[in-house]
């Protein structure tokens, strides 16, 4: 991975990693669908798996949503994007991981990633991408969602109340 480029990603605002996010993972679950075998798509029940089982222990969650969207891109079967992937989730975990603890509901997360491994299984590129469209909008609402309360928190605490 580039260095450079790595981190000049980090240098970008959450509104821009999720407007990439959604041209670039649209297009690989759309491109899964078209392309998954039956080891793709018992690699992506594996960490669907591991996040209903990690619903409440976020750090653990975090691992398996990063690995799920890395095989997502790996089932499109385009390296190219397979390695954009894998670099846009290595920011992602990174910045996340700092994150995490703060989600406030990993349950609906868990079903629309069920969701985006449904549309793919029954290997329908419309609904896959459709799938990962809902997906990436709930994620970057309940982000600010996380952060809106952070800093009323923050607020709260300052103020002695």
């Amino acid at each position: 991975m580039d260095r450079r480029l790595l981190s000049a990603l980090h240098g970008f605002t959450s509104d821009e990693m999720f407007e990439a996010r959604l041209a670039l993972e649209m297009s690989i679950a759309g491109l899964a669908a078209e392309r998954a075998n039956s080891e793709d798509m018992a690699a992506l029940a594996e960490e669907i798996a591991g996040m209903y089982a990690s619903i409440e222990k976020p750090e653990q969650y975090l691992v398996h949503d990063m690995h799920f969207h890395q095989t997502v891109a790996a089932a499109s079967g385009n390296r190219i994007l397979t390695a954009l992937m894998n670099m846009v989730a290595t920011i992602l975990f990174d910045y996340r991981s700092k994150t995490v603890k703060r989600a406030l509901d990993l349950k609906d997360s868990a079903e629309q990633h069920h969701n985006i491994y449904r549309a793919i299984r029954e290997h329908s590129p419309e609904a896959a991408r459709q799938a990962m469209r809902v997906h990436l909008i709930e994620t970057q609402r309940a982000q600010r969602m996380e952060v809106e309360k952070s800093v009323l928190e923050n607020e709260l605490a300052r103020n002695g109340k």
